[in-house]
């Protein structure tokens, strides 16, 4: 088959319109709201109630005011309960150094003239 031939045959499919039929227009249309999403409701249901934890810190003022509470119970109990030489363990950790006496022997301070 020539090319020209080929070109003609191809123009006359072009000009020919081929409608589709009603049942096809049926099917893709009942696909398309079968696809729809549905729509949502309007009256959402109600939020679910606080537990007792979550009451008890609003009614102090929110999470940062009963951190701060803990964080303040905790040290009230730390302080308490443990002795001086045990703060001076914990401190010398935290900060790295420890202490150093660097005038061993003398008490020149206290002593007089």
């Amino acid at each position: 088959m020539p090319n020209d031939d080929l070109d003609d045959l191809l123009l006359s499919a072009a000009r020919q319109r081929i409608d589709p039929s009603e049942a096809l227009l049926d099917r893709v249309i009942a696909d398309a709201l079968a696809l729809q999403p549905r729509p949502v409701a309007l009256y959402p249901s109600p939020a679910p109630r606080p537990g007792l934890l979550a009451r008890l810190a609003l009614a102090l003022g929110g999470g940062p005011v009963l951190a701060g509470v803990c964080t303040a119970a905790v040290a009230g109990l730390m302080l308490g309960y443990f002795s001086p030489t045990t703060y001076d363990y914990l401190t010398s950790g935290l900060t790295g150094t420890e202490a150093i006496d660097l005038f061993p022997t003398t008490d020149f301070l206290s002593s007089e003239g």
